[in-house]
């Protein structure tokens, strides 16, 4: 679908098999900046894509996950899950059984369209999109090392706590 975005248009698309490179390239290239930010989020993307690839193909298999396109390019991907994963079961531990409740994972957007509010703007998208869908709550967490990414959350989302599982996750939450 053709989606507009800061005045410009974009084609957001359900990744297929055949897309799987283009998520796994923005995926590695958001852990590389990450480990500039001084956190260790998404670095098993550096240290293990093998084997950390499945998940990625079970969210596309699962037609979980999107890819935002400017002129052909994959510049941003978002994962919108409408059942929990063994990840969101340890962080949301009894909350997984609440009805209508979506799980936001991996979203990255391009480091050349950093700064364009694309990924506030694909948020409002999954908002709307999931509000079609019957959705009550989009859930998601963030390492808690990642500083800059939960002032930004807690900023415009609800902060819904912390959880020391491997490390601290803060965990949040919006209200369709």
């Amino acid at each position: 679908m053709d989606i507009q975005m800061n005045q410009e248009w974009y084609q957001l698309v359900q990744v297929q098999k055949r897309d799987l490179q283009d998520v796994l390239e923005l995926l590695v290239q958001a852990a590389k900046w990450l480990q500039t930010k001084n956190t260790t989020q998404w670095d098993y993307y550096i240290k293990d894509l093998e084997g950390n690839t499945q998940e990625v193909l079970d969210s596309i298999e699962n037609n979980s996950t999107f890819l935002l396109r400017k002129n052909g390019r994959a510049i941003a991907t978002i994962t919108l899950e409408n059942t929990p994963n063994d990840w969101d079961c340890e962080m949301w531990e009894e909350a997984v059984k609440d009805e209508g409740v979506v799980y936001l994972h991996r979203i990255v957007i391009h480091r050349e369209y950093a700064g364009q509010k694309l990924g506030e703007q694909l948020i409002d998208w999954a908002k709307d999109y999931m509000r079609e869908q019957g959705g009550r709550y989009i859930r998601f967490d963030c390492l808690g090392t990642n500083e800059g990414l939960n002032r930004y959350y807690q900023k415009h989302y609800e902060f819904k706590g912390v959880v020391n599982k491997y490390s601290k996750h803060c965990k949040y939450e919006i209200e369709l």
